[in-house]
């Protein structure tokens, strides 16, 4: 009889052992995951961090866009203009005019100075007043006009 009791007891202390260790295991997975989960939340909080700085930059940069597109239907040129200020008064162009600027960029792609051109013509800005704009003569706008290929025909 004391034989059965003492092999059920190291039944039971092996049963106890196996689910100590199971226990432990369980423990480490659950250390584990509370890391990767901070670990996620951090970077969750950046990407919102990203995309609040993105947004408030797309406003900055709508307002900048339309500040150029206004300087110019004021009269302004773009003769001090660089390859930035083109990309944002399209940008902005491309909220207001939207179905324009869609049909400029399926017709001639993407042509930054000369999208300004196509948006300009549309606008019904005759030669020499994109010329002013541009700081161009209007025989050179109407070189450039000219060399605008349609991609559809």
């Amino acid at each position: 009889m004391l034989h059965r009791t003492r092999k059920r007891l190291i039944a039971v202390h092996n049963r106890l052992k196996a689910e100590k260790q199971s226990l432990e295991q369980a423990k480490t997975q659950i250390k584990s995951l509370k890391k990767e989960s901070a670990k996620k939340s951090d970077r969750i909080e950046r990407l919102n961090n990203d995309i609040m700085v993105a947004s408030q930059s797309s406003e900055a940069n709508a307002r900048c866009g339309k500040e150029l597109y206004l300087h110019i239907k004021n009269g302004g040129t773009t003769v001090t203009w660089t390859k930035q200020d083109y990309e944002l008064c399209m940008a902005y162009c491309k909220i207001e005019f939207a179905e324009t600027m869609a049909e400029i960029e399926r017709c001639y792609g993407n042509i930054a100075r000369k999208q300004l051109i196509m948006l300009l013509q549309h606008l019904n800005y005759d030669y020499a007043a994109i010329g002013r704009v541009l700081g161009i003569n209007s025989d050179s706008v109407r070189k450039n006009i000219a060399r605008i290929t349609p991609l559809t025909k």
